[in-house]
């Protein structure tokens, strides 16, 4: 677990249940919809699959890494972006913080 702006981020993240996926083609953005509260929220590419490894079975560490490699960029660059992302993703609880 770390902090960004004091957010916790867990060590392995989850999803938070009750999103669903809808991708608009021929755009650079996932829309996520909550099926709970009937609310919505659009993210870029990268942050998107950074979404889909929050299955509590990948570190932060680990999702920088196959971010560096598929987009073939620095790990540490990636890292950073990836723990970003996450802390936004707690402080709007897209991402399970307990």
């Amino acid at each position: 677990m770390y902090d960004i702006l004091n957010i916790s981020v867990p060590e392995k993240p989850i999803k938070r249940d009750g999103l669903t996926c809808e991708e608009m083609e021929g755009m650079d953005e996932v829309i996520f919809v909550d099926s709970e509260t009937g609310s919505n929220f659009s993210v870029n590419l990268v942050a998107a699959a950074v979404l889909d490894l929050c299955d509590g079975n990948h570190t932060d560490e680990e999702i920088a890494g196959f971010l560096a490699e598929s987009m073939n960029t620095d790990k540490q660059r990636a890292l950073i972006d990836t723990q970003a992302i996450l802390s936004e993703f707690a402080a709007y609880g897209v991402i399970q913080t307990d």
